[in-house]
């Protein structure tokens, strides 16, 4: 069983995602662009309780909850309610065209 991390990665094709992590966010970082991405995306809720939009509806997510955005559907995080927000993400190997990272909708891009 490898023990797989994001220097190791590329050493490992068979492996399902091609970008992972956990991130906690402090109070002042929501809330985040609206964006989409070439790929399904999990999250895993480990902390706090936060309200976010995905695929065009709002949730409320806590901790052991988890958040599947289907490739091409937009989501966000809208609002902190309870810090620290904490969160695994998971994001399967890149399909359609293939671009990594945030990807934007015409006129929804980021100022």
């Amino acid at each position: 069983m490898p023990v797989i991390n994001m220097k190791n990665l590329h050493e490992h094709p068979e492996f399902p995602f091609h970008a992972f992590g956990v991130h906690f966010f402090a109070p002042d970082e929501y809330p985040s662009d609206c964006h989409y991405h070439d790929c399904d995306e999990w999250w895993i809720a480990l902390s706090g309780k936060v309200r976010v939009m995905s695929g065009g509806k709002e949730y409320i997510i806590t901790a052991g909850d988890i958040v599947w955005t289907r490739m091409g559907e937009e989501h966000q995080l809208l609002e902190i309610i309870e810090a620290p927000y904490g969160v695994a993400y998971l994001e399967e190997k890149l399909r359609g065209q293939k671009r990594p990272g945030h990807l934007y909708r015409e006129g929804k891009e980021p100022k």
